[in-house]
């Protein structure tokens, strides 16, 4: 049960860290995806609809690959129990 990362009862600081994990990659992905717009709308002649959808692809890929990057590093740099 020590390694259970969502234990059976969970308390309250369990499910504002999960409400604030949530709301923190909806706020990553409209902030990487509302940048590729812009930097697709003003770079490229395609039509808006193109880069409207191009930007949410990559906001996509781009809030996935942060939030990899972030447990990685949280992981080499925690402690190690030994």
């Amino acid at each position: 049960m020590k390694n259970d990362p969502m234990p059976s009862d969970p308390t309250m600081m369990d499910v504002i860290g999960t409400i604030l994990s949530r709301l923190v990659n909806v706020a990553l992905f409209i902030v990487i995806a509302l940048l590729t717009l812009a930097a697709l709308n003003g770079r490229t002649d395609l039509p808006i609809g193109v880069c409207a959808i191009l930007s949410v692809i990559s906001g996509v890929i781009g809030t996935v690959l942060i939030r990899l990057l972030f447990k990685g590093l949280g992981a080499l740099l925690r402690p190690s129990e030994r």
